[in-house]
């Protein structure tokens, strides 16, 4: 079931997110956040965009949402998304199903006006399942990023609500 994410979520987040944040270059983030940290990240951004959770038996196996892409004014229509799943469940069409729902609750948001994804690269999977979308690469930034020893390159992609 997809549903909306709330702070009590929080410590699951954390479990899916913390794959990402220790083990790969997909996220530049490179500490954990504490459940507490994304419990706040959650109250941020639900007042303005959705952010939801893919659960099953009570159990979330993935989670997708929009946030702000800049915080200066003229940037204000656009949003900048996200989606991450438990990397036992990669394979099972979770990030598709979430961002179907995620892009039509954007699509009736009349103040979404773009969508930008931020992918680090390289991410096949992101990239695949960004253009299955109708995501366009619009720029590829070299070695902006550095994690594990390793500079990483950075694409965005982009496409209307």
């Amino acid at each position: 079931m997809i549903r909306l994410v709330t702070p009590d979520d929080a410590p699951q987040l954390v479990d899916i997110y913390g794959h990402y944040v220790l083990n790969t270059t997909f996220t530049t983030e490179e500490v954990l956040p504490t459940a507490e940290e994304m419990a706040g990240r959650v109250r941020k951004i639900v007042p303005r965009f959705p952010w939801l959770g893919y659960e099953e038996d009570g159990v979330l196996l993935g989670y997708c949402y929009a946030d702000i892409f800049r915080t200066r004014t003229a940037w204000h229509r656009t949003a900048e998304v996200s989606v991450y799943v438990h990397p036992k469940h990669i394979h099972e069409k979770i990030a598709t199903r979430m961002y179907e729902r995620l892009f039509r609750l954007l699509r009736e948001n009349d103040e979404i006006h773009s969508l930008i994804a931020c992918i680090t690269l390289p991410n096949e999977n992101s990239v695949r399942l960004h253009e299955s979308f109708g995501f366009i690469k619009k720029a590829h930034l070299n070695e902006v990023g550095y994690k594990f020893g390793c500079w990483m390159d950075v694409g965005l992609w982009h496409r209307l609500v």
